[in-house]
């Protein structure tokens, strides 16, 4: 029988497809797909790790949100703008006195101050001076 122009090429495709220099060709395509692939499969961990780390930011921002909203609430009074000066900066009144025990029960020392004394050294100094 006879196959035509067919019959020439098997021979030529199997020989091509045995040669050493195909099998090289095909081991390079190989590597350089395995390797794109592990490159790949890299930038998903990497990705997947930064996600977390987000995921974990987000949650602690939110918390800080909620707590700075507390504060803002509480800051929105009187009564909170009349704490806060009077915890951070030992803010008094003026006919109060406040009094700093420092130290234990055992060796407690009292200072006290009145309110002349919250309107700062420099302005205590200039009084005592007379101007």
């Amino acid at each position: 029988m006879n196959y035509g122009k067919y019959n020439n090429k098997r021979p030529m495709v199997r020989r091509v497809i045995t040669s050493p220099i195909f099998f090289v060709v095909i081991l390079i395509v190989f590597i350089v797909l395995a390797r794109a692939a592990w490159g790949i499969h890299e930038k998903v961990v990497l990705s997947a790790t930064k996600l977390e780390q987000a995921e974990a930011e987000l949650v602690k921002l939110k918390a800080r949100e909620s707590d700075l909203q507390s504060g803002i609430g509480r800051l929105s009074t009187d009564q909170g703008i009349e704490s806060l000066i009077r915890t951070q900066y030992k803010g008094v009144r003026d006919g109060e006195s406040l009094a700093v025990v420092i130290g234990t029960d055992d060796t407690a020392s009292v200072a006290q101050s009145s309110s002349t004394a919250s309107v700062g050294w420099f302005r205590g100094l200039l009084q005592k001076m007379g101007l």
